[in-house]
């Protein structure tokens, strides 16, 4: 009930195939976002969350990301599909992690909690930052 009109808005959130990710997906569809990306390692993952909240909002323009948060060459190459799909981002929820993961190391050599839950975020945050800046500036 708290959240405005989403009308225009486009959003991306990462970790969007299930819990509070799936849930706020929801929610911004609910509120009528323009497009709402919804970024997980599992594309099928992806399509049953959409599916699933297609139920309940038929109409909702949801597309799904592939995101690998514990290889940064995954973040580059989803930051560079939404770049060249969308001209604006209005809403970047950084809502995917992981937590009390066996003692292992990510693609690029990363504790495997550090290198996902931040070390991704952080460049997907940098990558997506010249967008966000110019959604920004523009009026309303």
């Amino acid at each position: 009930n708290d959240i405005p009109s989403l009308e225009g808005k486009v959003i991306l959130v990462t970790g969007g195939n299930s819990g509070l990710g799936k849930h706020s997906v929801l929610e911004f569809a609910r509120h009528g976002a323009k497009e709402i990306w919804l970024a997980s390692r599992s594309v099928k993952k992806s399509d049953q969350a959409i599916e699933d909240i297609k139920k309940e909002v038929p109409n909702a323009n949801i597309k799904p990301l592939s995101l690998d948060l514990t290889s940064l060459e995954s973040v580059k190459n989803a930051a560079r599909t939404f770049t060249q799909s969308s001209g604006r981002l209005d809403i970047l929820m950084l809502n995917a992690g992981i937590m009390a993961a066996p003692a292992e190391l990510t693609t690029d050599g990363y504790e495997l909690q550090f290198g996902t839950n931040h070390m991704g975020h952080a460049l997907l945050t940098k990558l997506l930052t010249p967008v966000l800046e110019k959604t920004a500036a523009e009026p309303g």
